[in-house]
């Protein structure tokens, strides 16, 4: 079975932000166009509540603000409660990631209208995002080269090595002996 929602839209308003016991939580509602227009000639939109934890949640709280466009990962969760002696239900989106979509300061007064100016900030984003990620990664491979590089050129596998064997060759010698001598006083023993 799977739960896996992916969302793109603009926050309707900022995060909110709270915490209960050890554990933060920022809540926020996010617009999500359908795709089509209604008969009233405006674009179809649904209103998701969503909700993140911990560090997610921090992170949100920190750096959106209302009508900025994000992508995000999440599992749909339906909950009940009571309000007013009435049970309640509420589905939510419970978000696992969340990727920023800025647009380019040239054009940040216009908001992009259709899928194709949407996927293009997507992909722009995607790709700004790969490239960050191989960076990071080619960084991480060199150091750990020079790592790999210092530790062959000083020795110390040899020395340790050289160390490992001298202790073992005692352990055998002592071994040898007591094995000897327990054969040699066996051999004294006289059989009745």
């Amino acid at each position: 079975m799977l739960n896996k929602s992916v969302l793109v839209g603009r926050l309707t308003k900022d995060p909110a932000y709270f915490k209960k016991g050890d554990i933060m939580i920022s809540t926020f509602c996010l617009a999500v166009e359908r795709g089509y227009k209604t008969k009233e000639g405006t674009i179809a939109v649904d209103f998701i509540v969503c909700k993140a934890f911990g560090k997610l949640a921090y992170i949100i709280h920190e750096y959106t603000k209302k009508g900025q466009l994000v992508a995000l990962t999440g599992q749909i969760q339906s909950r009940a409660y009571i309000k007013e002696d009435k049970k309640q239900y509420i589905t939510e989106i419970i978000c696992e990631t969340i990727k920023f979509l800025n647009m380019p300061a040239s054009s940040k007064s216009v908001i992009p209208q259709s899928k194709e100016e949407i996927s293009d900030l997507i992909s722009e984003s995607a790709e700004s995002y790969s490239k960050e990620l191989s960076s990071k990664v080619n960084k991480e491979k060199l150091r750990a080269e020079n790592t790999a590089k210092e530790y062959s050129d000083s020795n110390i596998d040899d020395e340790l090595y050289n160390q490992y064997s001298n202790v073992v060759n005692v352990i055998k010698k002592v071994e040898e002996s007591e094995n000897n001598e327990n054969t040699s006083s066996k051999s004294k023993v006289p059989s009745s």
